[in-house]
């Protein structure tokens, strides 16, 4: 790490540290917005089989139930999570344009772009490696639930977390102690 990431990096913690309560607003924010988006997400998933909405088997799924089904599930979404975090966005924004120039100035040019896919990638070779060892390998998707599908994906996603996850969390708090 070059000098000028070094005083970028100190700038944050400074920036962190002097506007903490508000940290911890946005950080709690976000966590809230996952936990529900979670939420939203597999009561929806539940009630579209319980009502059928939506085929229990994913071999009789079709395109139509496909696009039917997202379209639900965003407009759920919407109404549940979205609806509530647009407004405290506002309310950051407008904390943010508040503050003094210099503070502002601090935090610009904050973080690398162009990066992304990792996480996607691993949660899909989890997921990959889960069916081999549970013995779903050869299994039809036919013979699959919709919630069996969806299960699977959030075991594999919480195992990649729950492995790199934990560590990174661990090395992040070491090195900003």
């Amino acid at each position: 790490m070059n000098t000028s990431n070094k005083q970028i990096d100190e700038a944050r913690k400074r920036f962190l540290l002097k506007y903490w309560k508000m940290t911890i607003v946005i950080a709690v924010s976000f966590v809230a917005a996952g936990i529900v988006g979670l939420f939203v997400f597999l009561t929806f998933v539940t009630n579209a089989i319980a009502t059928g909405f939506v085929p229990v088997a994913l071999g009789q799924w079709t395109v139509g139930y496909s696009i039917t089904f997202a379209l639900h599930l965003v407009f759920w979404e919407i109404v549940f999570v979205v609806s509530w975090i647009i407004p405290i966005s506002g309310g950051i924004f407008y904390w943010y344009t508040k503050l003094p120039e210099e503070d502002k100035k601090e935090w610009k040019g904050r973080g690398k772009h162009g990066e992304g896919g990792a996480i996607g990638f691993l949660i899909t070779v989890a997921w990959v490696i889960m069916l081999w060892l549970d013995g779903r390998w050869n299994l039809a998707f036919e013979s699959w639930t919709f919630i069996d599908w969806i299960y699977s994906w959030l075991t594999a996603a919480l195992w990649v977390f729950i492995i790199f996850g934990i560590p990174i969390i661990v090395l992040f708090t070491l090195l900003n102690v």
